[in-house]
């Protein structure tokens, strides 16, 4: 799966590289990306919490599971509803975690692991958003006005690679020029993508990806699957419910809202399903590294 892993990166650079030189302003080849990705590797990387939770169901767990998995989506979405901004942010942070989260997946860290992780997914995801920020900044303009806040993003990427790279010396001497040197290169790729291109790319190849690969090794030992047959099959059941919902929402809205507006209620559905996602994904990885 390590091989997949890195293919996978490969791959990311090879399609950043190919818009970069030949499709620059080109939006089918960035929607796309976009949905073949999110299809094939996003949505699905979530798609077996339950199994990562208990790998062999019973009826009674599986019913317990799903509720509790509705609970916290409910309940985000009533802060959605109420509190958009408070949601905006704290989807942010949540995600900057997650993300910082998955960097480590193969390679635990003992010192400073909350900070160590908020600050490479910030810098990341503030790469992304800045690298691209009149798209931000449309597609957040009905939660919150960020224009004034252009100036500052040098600042922040340059602040939080310092702290990561600090967090980064402290944790991971005989690794620390690999770190900063990947994140010197992806960080100036993403930074040089549109909005939605860079996001998909570093979420599906940097984050879903090896995720997923972390899931494939651990159900493998615990219920002994042989080969990705069975392992796709898993991700199918809920992969396809989520993606349908998506999907079927957006359609039944395109209508009524701008281009602007159906991508911030698409990043909105993510969070949705992401919040659960995040915290079981995040007990599952804290009981396997120690």
């Amino acid at each position: 799966m390590k091989d997949i892993e890195n293919l996978g990166k490969i791959l990311g650079l090879l399609i950043s590289i190919l818009y970069l030189v030949f499709f620059q302003g080109n939006l089918t080849y960035q929607w796309v990306c976009f949905l073949l990705i999110l299809v094939t590797i996003g949505i699905p990387h979530g798609a077996i919490d339950h199994l990562l939770e208990r790998p062999r169901l019973d009826p009674k767990f599986l019913t317990f599971f799903i509720l509790k998995y509705l609970l916290i989506i409910g309940s985000y979405l009533i802060l959605w509803v109420f509190v958009p901004l408070f949601s905006l942010i704290a989807f942010i942070l949540m995600s900057a975690y997650h993300f910082g989260q998955s960097h480590f997946i193969h390679s635990p860290i003992e010192k400073h692991k909350t900070f160590t992780y908020l600050a490479i997914g910030g810098f990341y995801l503030s790469v992304i958003l800045w690298g691209d920020f009149e798209a931000t900044s449309s597609i957040v303009g009905s939660v919150i006005s960020i224009e004034n806040f252009e100036i500052f993003g040098k600042y922040l990427i340059g602040s939080l690679f310092v702290l990561t790279g600090i967090l980064i010396w402290i944790n991971k001497k005989n690794t620390f020029w690999i770190w900063v040197t990947e994140m010197l290169v992806i960080g100036g790729v993403l930074f040089s993508l549109p909005l939605l291109l860079g996001f998909i790319l570093y979420f599906g190849f940097w984050h879903a990806l090896p995720s997923m690969a972390f899931e494939f090794k651990t159900l493998k030992i615990r219920l002994g699957i042989s080969g990705f047959k069975p392992f796709i099959k898993m991700l199918l059941p809920f992969s396809t419910i989520s993606i349908l919902g998506i999907f079927l929402i957006l359609w039944f809205v395109q209508g009524k809202m701008g281009q602007e507006q159906l991508i911030l209620l698409f990043f909105v559905l993510v969070s949705l399903i992401s919040a659960p996602h995040i915290w079981f994904m995040n007990r599952f990885i804290e009981r396997s590294q120690n």
